[in-house]
This record gives C-alpha cells, sequence and structure tokens, in this order.
C-alpha cells in the first residue's frame, strides 16, 4: 500500500499564510484593496494549483475593473495555463509585474505569515498511516523552501520516504494537473497497488485521473473536504483525518 498526501489544504492548513499572502501580492502590486474570498474564489473556480500564479489572476481581476462575476466569464477562455494570464493581460490591457518581482514579493510576504500555519493532520495518525502502508509521500506545489520550514517546524519529515515539490516540476505546464508529479514520483517509488493520493483541489483529482490513464494504472483519489471544494465529486472522501483509516483498511481487506 502508497499513500501520498497533498499539502496545502489536506497536511497543512494554510488560511492564514498562503492565503494572505495572495492578497498581499495582490493589493502590493496594484495598489488597490483586495477582496481576499474574492480572490480565492478565481483561484479555486479556475484550478489554480500555484499561488503566485494564483496571485497573476487575481491582479488581473483587481485591474480589470470587472465585477467578480463579469470577470470569471472573460477570464474562462484564458484560464488554462499562466501563458494564457498573460494574453489576457494583452488584450485588456493590464501590465503585470515581472513574474520574478512577484515570486520574491509573495514569498516573502509567506516568511511572515507562515508561523499561523496549523496541523490538520495529527502526528499520531500520520504515525499509524507509516506503519500500515509500505510506502508514503508527498506531492506538493510548495517551493522546497517554503516546505522544509513547515516540515521542520511540524517535525514531518520523518513520516515520508519520497518527497516531490515545486521546485523538482522542470516547467510550468507539468504542475498539477499533469500527471507528470506522480511519474517523477514513481520513477523512484516501485508502483505498488493500492495505492492512494490525498488532495483537496480539482487539479490534485485531476493529476491523478491524468497519471492513471497515461500508465494505464489505478491510483485512488482521496478528497480531503473543505469549504472550497464542495463541488468535487470523488467517490473516496475525508472530513477528519482519522477517517482515512477507514478507506485504507477497506481496501486492506
Amino acid at each position: 500500500m502508497i499513500v501520498i498526501f497533498d499539502v496545502d489544504g489536506v497536511l497543512i492548513d494554510v488560511s492564514k499564510s498562503y492565503h494572505y499572502s495572495i492578497k498581499d501580492t495582490v493589493e502590493y502590486f496594484t495598489g488597490k484593496e483586495a477582496n481576499l474570498e474574492e480572490l480565492l474564489d478565481i483561484k479555486f473556480r479556475f484550478n489554480i494549483n500555484n499561488d503566485w500564479d494564483a496571485s497573476i489572476a487575481g491582479i488581473l481581476y483587481v485591474e480589470s475593473g470587472l465585477l467578480l462575476e463579469d470577470f470569471k466569464d472573460e477570464f474562462k477562455k484564458f484560464s488554462s495555463s499562466l501563458e494564457d494570464f498573460y494574453k489576457f493581460s494583452i488584450v485588456y490591457g493590464i501590465k503585470l509585474p515581472d513574474y520574478n518581482k512577484l515570486v520574491e514579493y509573495f514569498e516573502n510576504r509567506y516568511k511572515i505569515h507562515r508561523e499561523k500555519e496549523e496541523l490538520i493532520f495529527p502526528t499520531q495518525v500520520l504515525e499509524k498511516v507509516k506503519n500500515i502502508a509500505t510506502r508514503t509521500g508527498v506531492i506538493t506545489g510548495r517551493p522546497f523552501e517554503d516546505l522544509d520550514y513547515s516540515f521542520k517546524l511540524f517535525n514531518l519529515y520523518k513520516y515520508f520516504d519520497k518527497i516531490i515539490t515545486e521546485d523538482d516540476i522542470p516547467e510550468t505546464h507539468l504542475r498539477k494537473p499533469s500527471a507528470y508529479p506522480l511519474k517523477l514520483f514513481f520513477e523512484e517509488i516501485e508502483y505498488k497497488e493500492p495505492v492512494f493520493y490525498i488532495g483537496d483541489t480539482n487539479s490534485d483529482k485531476q493529476m491523478v485521473e491524468n497519471f492513471n490513464l497515461e500508465e494505464n494504472k489505478n491510483v485512488n483519489f482521496v478528497l480531503r473536504k473543505n469549504q472550497h471544494n464542495l463541488d468535487i465529486n470523488s467517490n473516496l472522501k475525508i472530513e477528519k483525518p482519522d477517517e482515512i483509516f477507514d478507506i485504507l483498511y477497506n481496501f486492506s481487506v
């Protein structure tokens, strides 16, 4: 049995760290106040897994001057990739900041907010998962530096055999929902069913679906439910961390 976790929204609550950093970044580069719930609506509505990219989308929204629903109608045809975000900016005459400067500012804000993060999966649950599974892992869109801080803070490294971060992904189009992160994971870890990936976004679910289709495998997607993903359908769902054992034991029988 192999159990793989997403980090943000699954292992760790980032509502007061990464989400605040999106708002700070949008406000800094636009010079205008932004509504956090609207920014998160855009992030989750358009399946933007990377929060740097979510900040770009937020800047486009604020600078467009459109009402939220009108912006979403206009943006949807430009929402499939970061490159399309920049096409939207050209069409609508919006000047975007240098991407590297945005990343630098975002990460500086994250370093201020990261102390507010809280663990969702208690270590005793992770310890039990580690004992049940033959292999455990993490696939996250976080940069390694961000993950390293939180994993050291919560003493999480010992629970995982393999970790894939943003730093391991060579091109933006290979991020989730691409199958690439899972393919990379199984270059080192031998694939052996049952396999589970616990995520909380459409990007997580689609990565699993793409991997299964491209590799003819059967990774099971487990949705960790929250207020932002009520529209995501999944056969396997958990709300509380210890509910994962009902799923794991059912597959191990």
